[in-house]
């Protein structure tokens, strides 16, 4: 989008002089240079086009959206499924978590304030692959098609808490977006031991940000 391209001219046109091309594939790369590069642009391409007073009169903070509501809005914008989800995961009070799949693995996942405060997030940078878990919606394609995208889990599927997913699988990216949707509940157990909640992206967009 273009502006993607503005942002990545006026934040990094000193570092890549000669320019830089990169995609949708590249930002699924999320464990690359690119997902840093990437995801400062589109911080500045969503703060242009999905301004955040507007997203809210779409999809409430307090709802709990489907991928239909959230392509709506993709529509609305002119971007992404990707990149609406991420902004809504941005302002929701609800404990939710994106997870981004291909070919039974986790390239990463993206959780809602509300669920880092309670411990569920999905780390992903600087460990090995992770498979999805067998029971989930996006482990089984066939099945993914049958339920038109819907499927509660137990305590046993992805996290320690029953979850409602929600999966769509993408043809033109050959990626599955899952959306878990989580109760409101004042603890949570998360999806490992790792040590840090906050990962490269959550650095980065905080700094880029202007937080500390």
């Amino acid at each position: 989008m273009c502006e993607a391209r503005f942002g990545h001219y006026l934040l990094h046109r000193l570092r890549f002089p000669d320019g830089l091309e990169c995609g949708q594939q590249d930002m699924m790369r999320w464990e690359s240079e690119y997902r840093q590069i990437e995801a400062q642009a589109n911080e500045f391409a969503a703060s242009l086009l999905m301004p955040l007073d507007d997203f809210r009169r779409q999809i409430d903070a307090k709802a709990k959206p489907a991928l239909d509501d959230l392509g709506g809005c993709a529509e609305r914008y002119g971007v992404s499924l990707v990149a609406v989800t991420l902004r809504w995961l941005q302002y929701t009070e609800r404990r939710s978590v994106m997870v981004v799949s291909r070919d039974g693995f986790i390239l990463w996942a993206r959780s809602s304030p509300a669920a880092l405060r309670t411990g569920v997030y999905i780390k992903t940078a600087g460990r090995p692959p992770i498979a999805v878990p067998a029971q989930s919606l996006a482990a089984q394609s066939d099945l993914l098609e049958k339920s038109r995208g819907q499927m509660t889990h137990g305590s046993d599927v992805w996290f320690a808490e029953p979850c409602e997913e929600i999966a769509l699988a993408s043809d033109r990216y050959d990626f599955t977006i899952s959306l878990l949707h989580l109760e409101r509940m004042l603890r949570a157990t998360r999806f490992d031991d790792a040590e840090n909640a906050e990962d490269s992206f959550d650095t980065m967009t905080r700094r880029l940000m202007g937080g500390s």
